[in-house]
Formats: structure tokens, C-alpha cells, sequence
């Protein structure tokens, strides 16, 4: 956290309690960090994306079977089929398969952002910024928590989009 985050805060700061030792601040929007991490995230997604693609081309245009087959083969893998289909690209299945990230690793990384930008910690009797907060602690956390953080991110998410369409109509009207 900046040393002038406080210049920042116009109002009473809101929170959203996580855990009774852990709260996040409400923004009504996300800080500029949270959505650099969800750009970065949304990238490497559509990065994996496009590398399946055009590794399901090249299976299909070698194996002469529509690129749908190929893309399934792909996303499956399991049966005989599949793997003789896939017999070939072995190497580039694997790089790809484990170069993606899953939605599960996805929230814990705009988990931690959030935590790290935006949580406090009882510590004591004495609520501490969290800016250290690590994904390691992140891992520590169960589904539940990490569902009810990204219950919290996604409203978060929902007032930034609402204030913006009232803005928007605010300007139509004048």
C-alpha cells in the first residue's frame, strides 16, 4: 500500500467481512491493480486459447479430420482414438496442457491481489493492510472462502459496471 493511499479515500471506508480476523475494503469499483491482474489472467487464457487452436489445425489438416474432431481430441484425450490421434503431437499436447492455467488457480491468483490491495488482518486487536499477502496463504484457504472472496470481487466488479451506465446515461440526458 502507497504511502498516500490516504489522500485517495474520500468517504468512511466500508468492508466486507471475509473472515471475523479478515475484511476487505470496498471500493465500489476495482483499484488499477485488480484489473491489471485480471487483463494478465484474461491474456495467458486466451494466449492457451489460441495455441489449442492452432495445434487442433495442424492435427486436422495432418489427419485430414475436421478441426472440431481434432480441437475435441484435444480438450479429451482419454480414449484410443483420441491418443492415436494425438500420437504425434505428444510433446506440443503436453506443453500445452501444462502451460494453461485452471479457473480454480485463476481465482486464487485475483484472490490474492484483491487480499494484498485491499484486505486488512486482525492482528492483536489491530487491523493491519495485508500488502504482503502471498499466494501461499492464499492456498491455505478453502473453496468456500475462495467462493465468498469471489462473491465479493465480482460485486465489486458489478457496482464499477453500474455506476458507469448511470454515468453514461447522465451524459445522453444533458
Amino acid at each position: 500500500m502507497s504511502k498516500y493511499s490516504f489522500l485517495l479515500q474520500s468517504e468512511e471506508t466500508e468492508y466486507f467481512e471475509l473472515l471475523p480476523t479478515i475484511r476487505l475494503k470496498k471500493h465500489g469499483g476495482w483499484l488499477v491493480a485488480e484489473a491489471i491482474e485480471q487483463e494478465q489472467i484474461a491474456r495467458a487464457q486466451s494466449q492457451a486459447t489460441v495455441r489449442a487452436v492452432q495445434l487442433a489445425k495442424r492435427i486436422a489438416d495432418s489427419k485430414e479430420i475436421p478441426l472440431e474432431e481434432a480441437f475435441a481430441a484435444l480438450q479429451g484425450g482419454t480414449s484410443f482414438t483420441e491418443m492415436e490421434l494425438l500420437s504425434d503431437y505428444t510433446e506440443e499436447t503436453l506443453g500445452m496442457l501444462t502451460s494453461s492455467t485452471s479457473a480454480e488457480s485463476n481465482n486464487a491468483k485475483l484472490v490474492t491481489t484483491f487480499l494484498r490491495t485491499r484486505g486488512e488482518g486482525l492482528v492483536g486487536e489491530t487491523w493491519q493492510a495485508l500488502d504482503d499477502w502471498s499466494m501461499d496463504d492464499t492456498m491455505g484457504m478453502d473453496r468456500a472462502l475462495i467462493d465468498k472472496a469471489i462473491a465479493f470481487i465480482v460485486s465489486e466488479q458489478g457496482q464499477e459496471a453500474a455506476g458507469q451506465e448511470a454515468k453514461n446515461s447522465r451524459k445522453k440526458t444533458s
